[in-house]
């Protein structure tokens, strides 16, 4: 493909992929917001306990497959096509009958009897969900993010509606999960309708060995990222229960929405786009994205910190006040995750995965060491503790990657500088406004635009060009050029 080629197709996905993420994320941010007057803490922290445990399965639903269905050649595309989505559908059977099975042990392991009946029917959705995996791994390979864009939001649209109008009937948890079911079914029914990929119902073992060899490391990474990054919300449901989990959850849930996921969108489009880039280029796309990812999410985690008080009370409500203090530290937690992103999508690209697993374990080890004595003081000190331990991977990822390119690791520590001094004078005005302002609507009123407009403001005094490269980038208008795809 040419670089042109390749540079239209990436910013046409990125395009769609932000356009599921804003729409997307605004639909679970509104449904959410309701749900949380129309349920308490405790049905909000069984759920999250059940999602924590099917979480786990959900990291081997298809082996990698579906990922090393995204490197594959156009001409052996379709062989293995058939190959992925026949052994999706199985493992996404058995892991719904493994989740039935195991529900008994994960309801006595955490002292919540409802996940009895929970969790076999929120585990039906691993069989939904394969039937759609290959689908959708073939709209990623092709940067069809239009793809994504429908699938994401009939998903959240269709959850959000369940789950509401099984709430307002009084279904308590059950309407979290059978909203949850229902989203995931909307969602591969889209897929079937937007891709043209139709498999044979037989199971076929053509290239299975090669696909496996690549996607079963980036199955283990899945494993190792989902006990790192769910370490905590077992220790809050096993010790301190399903009250301070729910709390917990939410305290995560605007960090996520805002933060977490616009670089995972990022992450989403930069890995079948790098799969295509040689070395050079591949370096510029590495540092592209470490400066732009970080331009767009310092800010909002910034922000977020400043301004949690009046986002938790308006967005939620007051009974969830308790959660203010962990958004505020997990708005830390996300933006550290988001910059350990980029190496993480180079090293997956060029087949050094390996390297992040083996890095893995000790961080995992250490966390859990952690949190077996903190946990007990309360769910700030576990966000408190996984934020600083999630701080101190970045620059270790940051090194690794930067001496496998070539790239000084100052050269790259550098591109964080313009974000964080805006980000550092938006605090200046924002953690005033929030303390001089006793409403929560009225704070976040002023707080908002002012905060965008002294960040913009500082930003294009530091940084214009790379502002204006970022704008071009996002809005391409005449037409994509090559710097939209490497950064140049």
């Amino acid at each position: 493909m040419s670089p042109h080629g390749l540079a239209t197709r990436a910013v046409r996905g990125m395009a769609w992929a932000y356009g599921a993420y804003i729409g997307g994320r605004a639909l679970v941010l509104i449904s959410t917001a309701i749900l949380a007057r129309l349920l308490t803490p405790r049905d909000f922290g069984v759920v999250a306990i059940a999602l924590v445990f099917t979480t786990f399965l959900d990291a081997i639903k298809d082996l990698g497959l579906g990922q090393a269905l995204i490197v594959a050649s156009p001409e052996e595309e379709s062989a293995r096509a058939q190959t992925v989505f026949s052994w999706s559908v199985v493992l996404g059977l058995i892991l719904t009958l493994v989740t039935a099975a195991l529900s008994p042990l994960a309801a006595a392991f955490f002292h919540q009897p409802k996940l009895t009946a929970l969790l076999p029917v929120l585990g039906s959705a691993f069989l939904l969900r394969s039937l759609g995996t290959t689908h959708y791994a073939l709209a990623r390979k092709h940067l069809d993010y239009r793809v994504r864009t429908v699938s994401e939001i009939t998903e959240v649209t269709v959850r959000g509606v369940v789950g509401i109008v099984l709430a307002l009937l009084g279904l308590g948890a059950w309407s979290l999960v059978l909203g949850f079911v229902a989203g995931v079914a909307a969602s591969t029914i889209a897929l079937w309708a937007l891709v043209r990929f139709r498999p044979q119902p037989r199971l076929t073992h053509t290239h299975l060995r090669d696909l496996l060899s690549f996607g079963g490391v980036l199955t283990l990474l899945d494993i190792s990222a989902v006990i790192f990054y769910n370490l905590d919300y077992i220790f809050v449901g096993r010790v301190l229960g399903a009250v301070q989990l729910g709390l917990y959850s939410i305290g995560f849930r605007i960090p996520e929405l805002l933060v977490l996921n616009v670089a995972h969108v990022a992450a989403d489009v930069l890995f079948p786009a790098y799969s295509a880039l040689d070395r050079e280029r591949l370096r510029e796309g590495y540092l592209a994205a470490v400066r732009y990812v970080s331009m767009l999410t310092v800010p909002l985690a910034v922000g977020l910190a400043a301004l949690a008080r009046p986002v938790i009370l308006v967005v939620f409500g007051d009974q969830w006040r308790g959660s203010i203090h962990v958004t505020q530290v997990i708005a830390a937690y996300t933006l550290c995750a988001t910059l350990s992103i980029p190496p993480g999508t180079v090293l997956k690209v060029t087949r050094r995965a390996k390297m992040m697993v083996i890095f893995s374990i000790p961080a995992v080890l250490l966390l859990a060491g952690l949190l077996t004595v903190v946990t007990k003081e309360g769910i700030l000190a576990v966000a408190l503790t996984t934020t600083a331990l999630q701080a101190s991977v970045v620059p270790i990822q940051t090194w690794v990657v930067s001496r496998q390119l070539d790239v000084s690791f100052w050269s790259s520590v550098r591109l964080l500088g313009p974000p964080l001094l805006a980000s550092a004078a938006m605090a200046a005005v924002l953690v005033p406004i929030d303390h001089l302002i006793g409403s929560p609507v009225v704070a976040l009123l002023v707080g908002i635009p002012a905060g965008a407009a002294v960040y913009l403001a500082v930003l294009a005094l530091v940084a214009r060009e790379h502002l204006r490269r970022l704008v071009r980038i996002a809005f391409p208008g005449g037409g994509p050029t090559t710097e939209a795809a490497t950064g140049r």
